[in-house]
């Protein structure tokens, strides 16, 4: 017999002759059905929880990630910046070049310098805006450099950080002490409908005055005057710097008189 005749004609290493059709796939076992089946479904009701459009949760929370990182950025630059300010700003008699802008009444060469940190919501500094000030000014006005600084304390008081922004705007107006009084007049109504209204009281240009306080503009000049008192010490209002040496509360004249007139002799005033 020939060695053809002797070899299988079906064995299992046997390749496929040329034309010929390759054996049919192993159907999938039901188990592997109802698997594919399941996932299917899942991948389905997936799609079906999250809106049309809204982008897939490790997109989101990647977005907010880098927002944060963002505005942390942001922080840290304007911190810095605010730094320099301050740090290029000394000046002398604890008045600094920040504060040459502020609102002011009194000789600039004066022997005596004043700075009142003040907020607007605060019932202290208001009773000694109404008060105290009219008396320090009668009694001091062509001796004494009274400067008003803002220091709004915005953990406890809602509205202080715009009166003092749209004070500022008053200011630039050059309506500063006539809105500083209207403020201080009425506290439990310092909304920006308020501030508003005010402006338009005191005699402002309402477009420019809304324009400012809208826009934010002042919010640095805030700050700069909160970055000052907080590195002389100030942590109420309302706070003084008496030539450098501060005075915290609301002081009364009588106090108020004696250091001036103390300093007025030194200066040979």
């Amino acid at each position: 017999m020939d060695r053809d005749e002797q070899r299988p004609d079906h064995g299992p290493d046997q390749q496929l002759q040329e034309g010929a059709e390759p054996p049919a796939a192993a159907e999938p076992t039901e188990e592997r059905a109802e698997e594919a089946q399941a996932l299917e479904q899942l991948a389905v009701e997936a799609a079906r929880e999250r809106p049309r459009g809204e982008l897939p949760r490790y997109v989101q929370t990647a977005m907010v990630l880098g927002a944060l990182l963002l505005f942390a950025l942001a922080f840290f630059l304007a911190g810095f910046w605010v730094h320099a300010q301050l740090e290029e700003d000394g000046g002398d008699g604890g008045t600094t070049a920040s504060a040459s802008d502020d609102p002011a009444w009194g000789p600039k060469d004066a022997a005596v310098t004043i700075q009142e940190f003040g907020d607007f919501q605060c019932p202290y500094c208001g009773s000694f805006a109404r008060e105290i000030v009219p008396t320090l000014r009668a009694t001091y006005e062509d001796k004494v450099r009274y400067v008003y600084r803002d220091f709004p304390l915005v953990s406890i008081h809602e509205f202080a950080q715009k009166a003092a922004e749209a004070a500022q705007c008053a200011h630039e107006q050059g309506l500063f002490w006539e809105y500083h009084d209207r403020l201080f007049a009425d506290q439990e109504a310092l909304a920006v409908p308020d501030l508003k209204r005010y402006a338009e009281q005191v005699g402002a240009d309402t477009g420019e005055f809304n324009q400012c306080l809208d826009s934010g503009e002042k919010a640095w000049e805030v700050m700069l005057d909160v970055q000052d008192g907080a590195k002389a010490g100030v942590n109420s209002t309302p706070s003084f710097l008496v030539n450098g040496v501060l005075l915290s509360g609301a002081v009364p004249f009588q106090q108020f008189q004696a250091i001036i007139d103390q300093a007025l002799a030194g200066a040979g005033d």
